[in-house]
């Protein structure tokens, strides 16, 4: 079983299906692509491809620090938020750790690798799958990192700003580290926490250019934390991981602010429509969502994630399975937010998968 989204060429030979021809909805990527400024770019830097890159990626936080006005020294730019998702449990060897589930696999992973024990909070369906930053905060004392995806994936809930303020002022008297990856914040508004990262020296905050700007063969992420985390972490990644197209375009791309814009009304637009779209589907239930995604629960007897996930693939059509995501079992399936008419397709698609 796929343990992420985005596989495309497995489907294409599996079922002979020409790679162009496969709708991907399992891959939360923008779908309106990348900024016009990328194409510039990359002819334009293409010599230096003899060089090596800047190792710091000075440029790239530069750019980061003013457009989150904060300072180069609590940025660290990696090759995506894997790398730093890897990263942080190999610098800080936490042995307890602390996941709401369900979420992204890879902290588990990342934890478990580098020697650690994890504990889990298990979210309930009847609340939507939402964190509480209460039920958290009791368990700190019996670890000594807890780790967050806001808006979370696949679930799309949100947990306020406030609500995340609170956990770390406690976890921070607790001497509980926090890490919140906020890869699809650039989706939901307003609740990021990067200002807290001034003062907090148990916080640090993951980001990703991946999925606002449509970039995912690029490979660039960052994370922002307090210069002492920073130092800390910097011992133990390796050189070069950031090429030097990667920190260019992502220069290019904080610079398109409109691009931004256009992207947050285009997915609040087209999520209201796949909702509501799916809402009417008897045998179908989405759940309302801050990310650029839905995750939907097949409600009719006798389906389950994984055949719904093949008669679709034959099709062309690629969802995810969230039978891979621990806590949810084998009834979810999560689609990304696309243009109309591929949700109309995928609406089409599913609504013939659940009357069959």
């Amino acid at each position: 079983m796929q343990s992420h989204g985005g596989n495309v060429s497995e489907i294409s030979k599996k079922y002979g299906i020409g790679e162009h021809q496969i709708i991907d909805f399992s891959s939360n990527i923008n779908p309106l692509g990348f900024p016009a400024a990328v194409h510039t770019v990359l002819k334009k830097e293409v010599d230096e491809i003899i060089h090596y890159p800047d190792t710091d990626s000075s440029e790239l936080r530069d750019a980061l620090a003013r457009h989150h006005g904060i300072s180069q020294k609590n940025i660290l730019i990696g090759n995506g938020s894997t790398e730093l998702i890897y990263l942080i449990p190999r610098a800080f060897k936490p042995t307890r750790a602390l996941i709401p589930l369900p979420t992204f696999s890879d902290y588990q992973r990342s934890l478990l690798s580098a020697g650690g024990q994890v504990h889990y909070l298990t979210l309930r369906e009847h609340n939507h799958f939402r964190i509480k930053s209460d039920e958290v905060i009791a368990l700190l004392p019996t670890v000594n990192i807890v780790w967050l995806c806001n808006p979370n994936n696949p679930t799309g809930t949100l947990l306020a700003r406030g609500e995340i303020r609170k956990l770390i002022t406690r976890a921070d008297r607790e001497g509980v580290m926090v890490v919140v990856d906020e890869a699809f914040m650039d989706f939901a508004g307003q609740a990021s926490v990067i200002a807290e990262t001034k003062r907090r020296e148990n916080l640090i905050i993951i980001k990703s250019l991946t999925k606002l700007f449509g970039i995912p063969g690029l490979r660039v992420g960052y994370l922002v934390a307090h210069p002492r985390l920073i130092d800390i972490l910097k011992g133990y990644k390796e050189p070069w991981t950031v090429n030097v197209f990667a920190q260019k375009v992502g220069i290019a791309c904080l610079k398109d602010r409109r691009f931004r814009a256009r992207t947050r009304k285009f997915i609040d637009q087209e999520k209201r429509y796949l909702f509501n779209a799916l809402r009417g589907c008897k045998g179908l239930k989405p759940y309302p969502s801050s990310a650029n995604f839905l995750l939907v629960k097949l409600e009719r007897q006798g389906l389950s994630s994984g055949t719904f996930y093949e008669k679709l693939a034959q099709q062309g059509i690629l969802v995810r399975d969230c039978r891979s995501f621990d806590g949810l079992g084998d009834r979810f399936i999560r689609v990304a937010v696309k243009k109309r008419k591929e949700n109309m397709i995928l609406v089409n698609a599913l609504k013939k998968a659940v009357e069959r």
